[in-house]
């Protein structure tokens, strides 16, 4: 009986700790992206590889629109035409897990000099 016991427990605490690094169900993770580019050409490099890098890391672009229909709110700088919405299947924290990554902060450094964005990671209905 007490081996019964036991491991039913040890079976538990397993299954909280695997379902605890689940995402939550009907949940994803969205990367909303909007602002201005400046300078298109010298940001080459980050345009040649962001699609690439969004696709290997699991995301999937939902818009993106680069004339948005801005009605209320900033024009310019963080809220410029730019609109970009892209989720992940895992949910918000693998999506700050891609932002956070090595390879992503090489292409923001790229970018950063000739952008204003504004990133918005967070989560939502699959």
């Amino acid at each position: 009986m007490k081996k019964t016991a036991i491991v039913g427990v040890v079976a538990a605490a397993i299954g909280l700790a695997i379902g605890s690094q689940l995402p939550k169900s009907g949940t994803a993770g969205y990367a909303v992206i909007t602002g201005t580019t400046k300078d298109r050409e010298a940001a080459k490099e980050y345009f040649q590889n962001v699609n690439q890098f969004t696709k290997e890391c699991g995301f999937t672009t939902l818009v993106l629109d680069r004339n948005t229909d801005i009605r209320e709110g900033n024009k310019r700088g963080d809220g410029g035409p730019l609109t970009v919405i892209a989720r992940h299947p895992k949910g918000k924290d693998a999506v700050i897990k891609c932002y956070e990554s090595d390879e992503y902060q090489r292409l923001k450094a790229i970018r950063a000099p000739h952008t204003n964005w504004n990133f918005r990671l967070t989560e939502g209905k699959l």
